[in-house]
């Protein structure tokens, strides 16, 4: 499923109510099965970042943002396409839904993974349409919709197999390498990606140039889909009658839970309501070049690379809490490198490229350790839908928030100052405020 960066749904009928056939019973994975099941997930690892480092299924990607640039999209659109994995958040709950009830974890993440990996082979195409008009764009936005949601799917039943895969103690250091190599693929794919669409772009090929990259990118989900096949799963036996409310109502009514829950809500929002512009922001004001953007990005995973096994072993030794309340310190400041940076000089872009390396490991692997380890182990994939779902909430709503105010943005100036803010950055100053609140609230909280 690439690296971790973590509905409401109606009751079903009573015709789905009924017993599912239940498969016999496996027995539990071996210490050398286990072993072989982590190494194999190891590489998935990398060749799963090479499709998401292009399309950008988690966290975005220069790429995403072009394209839909390419297609139409306005400042307002672009909020919306923030708020677009909201969808694939709702359907953890499916997941977490078929996983009690049919108890064949690598079967939902084989299936969705891929499924909603190869809607890029369709969107690719979008460009080379004539006569769509106005419909383009939305039909882009349909298709990223239901990627989400498949992925989505598959998404939840992953975590709670790496769950019951990764020994507990163990998590910090293996995830720690895991995203390490994860880390390398994503500098070669977006080095490589990067000037494949600048050389397309000088030549007047823009569109030629996107449906290369995001075809080595349906290439890479057919790769990873071959090695989750072969890859081991704990035995979880399946339920076969599922109790809907009680399956998503009670990880909620435990407390420390719930906290975290609320938590990364708010985190959720103060970093999704700048997160879609950075890229759109880097391109037209900036006026930066994909290899440029690129180059700041495999500088992130390069110095991700030293830092993310640290943040590992730090975890290991000192608890989760701690290294996740310093590292969401640590990015207070990085929205501010896009602010201060203008087209004649980048050296705060640069920095905040540096330092997001340096951050941003320990905080996505702490929030995903901290979520393994809160949610309860007898509704443990419906635990994990319930935050995505939830916790989704804050990226919805920051997506819109954003997209009206970057709308109303895009030709002022704030003066700070000596500082004057142009047009979107001003989303990122929002940003920053918000990261310091949620700092204290994390750290009082967790």
């Amino acid at each position: 499923m690439g690296p971790l960066n973590p509905v409401r749904q109606a009751a079903p009928s009573e015709a789905a109510q009924q017993v599912a056939p239940v498969a016999p019973e496996r027995a539990p994975l071996s210490q050398a099965e286990v072993r072989h099941a982590l190494r194999i997930s190891t590489v998935e690892g990398a060749v799963a970042t090479v499709n998401i480092s292009i399309t950008g299924m988690i966290g975005g990607s220069v790429f995403l943002t072009g394209f839909a640039l390419l297609l139409g999209a306005n400042s307002f659109q672009l909020g919306i396409m923030g708020a677009l994995p909201f969808i694939g958040q709702l359907f953890q709950f499916v997941g977490a839904y078929l996983e009690e009830r049919i108890g064949n974890r690598r079967g939902l993440v084989l299936y969705g993974a891929l499924a909603g990996r190869l809607v890029w082979a369709l969107l690719l195409t979008l460009p080379f349409i004539s006569g769509l008009g106005g419909a383009q764009i939305a039909i882009f936005f349909v298709g990223l919709a239901c990627s989400y949601a498949l992925n989505g799917i598959a998404g939840n039943a992953w975590l709670s197999w790496m769950s019951d895969l990764v020994p507990p103690r163990q998590r910090g250091s293996y995830f720690g390498m895991r995203n390490t190599v994860a880390a390398i693929a994503a500098m070669a794919a977006t080095f490589l990606a990067g000037r494949a669409l600048d050389t397309a772009t000088a030549q007047g090929q823009a569109p030629l140039g996107y449906a290369l990259i995001f075809g080595v990118a349906v290439l890479a989900a057919l790769g990873s889909a071959a090695l989750v096949a072969r890859q081991g799963e704990p035995p979880l036996k399946p339920k076969g009658s599922v109790n809907v409310g009680e399956m998503f109502g009670a990880p909620m009514r435990d407390s420390r839970f719930r906290s975290f829950i609320f938590a990364c809500v708010g985190w959720a929002f103060v970093t999704g309501i700048a997160s879609p512009f950075f890229f759109a922001y880097g391109l037209s004001d900036l006026k930066l070049s994909y290899s440029v953007l690129g180059l700041q990005m495999i500088v992130t995973s390069a110095v991700s690379l030293l830092f993310g096994p640290l943040a590992g072993r730090l975890q290991d030794s000192y608890g989760d809490r701690r290294v996740l309340v310093a590292c969401i310190i640590g990015t207070i400041l990085l929205p501010w490198g896009w602010v201060l940076s203008t087209p004649e000089n980048i050296v705060p872009l640069w920095l905040t490229a540096i330092f997001s390396g340096v951050f941003w490991p320990g905080l996505s692997q702490g929030l995903a350790n901290l979520m393994m380890e809160r949610a309860p182990a007898n509704h443990r994939g419906a635990s994990m839908a319930a935050h995505s779902a939830i916790t989704g909430l804050g990226t919805l709503s920051a997506g819109l928030i954003g997209g009206v105010l970057a709308t109303l943005l895009v030709n002022s100036e704030i003066s700070l100052g000596p500082i004057t803010i142009f047009g979107i950055a001003a989303l990122f100053a929002l940003s920053s405020i918000g990261r310091a609140v949620m700092a204290f609230v994390f750290w009082k909280t967790l």
